[in-house]
């Protein structure tokens, strides 16, 4: 069962009030702003802004951040029900994720939701950007419209959204259950666990380009070194998706492919494990890797990716001067 709904089946859906619709816009480019843009408009009529790096985990204590404050780390169980809460969402809510085009987060905002608790059939990716549903002919609504923040929630814990005879429902959040930690990573570098031998368990997808995966490019954060991890294959997200089109994934035929190219069988016995700069594009091949028939259950994203492991002490590096 594919995650991706054509536009135009968002647009029925729109119309026939089935789905809400998450705008989960993120850009790494600081000369985009991805809420600023949501509260101008335009955007699709009463969708939700849903920022990755404000609903994360932020707290340098806290042991899912790594102690390094790493950039959208998925949240707490109790962080994200309280916001899901605030912005009027159920847990049996039908659910469409968007976003502004060059845009290349809508993967990562999908899978924070479902990885958080929303079920799987009740959340899809829209396949195609804002501007495709305008063109479409799309409804859309302008004006200025303000996001929720996280820093507007007064209390995450007992948070909740209520109907108007006064009904109160809580967001049905858990913890995280297809994330890999960075002891879980190291552990299974060290203990040689990685690649696509028979001997290995397991096998690291990295979706970052070939120059920083080889250690020929900068990493466009200062003070990150470029390289991989040992035994890591390279999958550059952007073979995933059109070349025309970089809000819409290719056909499946096209990505298994990709995947071959890059010395992985989708349909490996082995536990695959995506992984990129900063957590946001191993989503990608992630859900590519489902769109190609491969059981969620198998996949598994490294949250921190290359900042926390290249950023961490006895993290080993290799790049091809190697």
């Amino acid at each position: 069962m594919s995650n991706i709904l054509s536009v135009q089946e968002c647009i029925k859906r729109f119309q026939n009030k089935q789905s809400k619709f998450i705008d989960g816009s993120w850009h790494l480019a600081k000369d985009r702003d991805a809420r600023k843009e949501y509260e101008q408009g335009p955007r699709i009529p009463n969708a939700i802004f849903f920022d990755i790096d404000d609903v994360a985990t932020k707290d340098d204590s806290d042991a899912a951040a790594g102690g390094k404050n790493l950039p959208h780390m998925m949240p707490s169980k109790e962080l994200f029900g309280a916001f899901m809460d605030a912005v009027g969402i159920r847990g049996t809510d039908d659910l469409i994720v968007y976003g502004t085009k060059g845009a290349f987060s809508v993967p990562r905002t999908f899978y924070t939701l479902r990885e958080c608790g929303h079920e799987n059939h009740n959340i899809h990716m829209m396949d195609g950007s804002l501007q495709d549903w305008i063109d479409a002919g799309g409804e859309v609504e302008s004006g200025v419209k303000p996001s929720i923040r996280v820093g507007d929630l007064q209390d995450t814990t007992t948070t909740g959204s209520h109907d108007n005879d006064g009904t109160h429902h809580k967001y049905p959040a858990v913890n995280t259950t297809h994330i890999k930690t960075f002891p879980e990573m190291l552990q299974l570098v060290q203990d040689g666990q990685a690649g696509s031998s028979k001997e290995t368990q397991s096998i690291i997808a990295d979706a970052r380009s070939s120059a920083r995966f080889y250690g020929e490019a900068p990493e466009p954060r200062p003070g990150i070194p470029s390289g991989h991890m040992p035994g890591s294959k390279n999958v550059p997200f952007h073979l995933l998706l059109d070349e025309n089109n970089m809000s819409r994934f290719k056909p499946k035929q096209d990505m298994t492919q990709v995947f071959n190219d890059a010395g992985i069988d989708v349909h490996s016995e082995k536990e695959i494990i995506t992984t990129c700069g900063s957590g946001v594009t191993a989503c990608v091949i992630a859900l590519a890797l489902e769109e190609c028939g491969r059981d969620r259950d198998t996949i598994k994203v490294f949250d921190g990716s290359w900042i926390e492991w290249a950023s961490s002490e006895g993290s080993p590096i290799v790049t091809n001067e190697d």
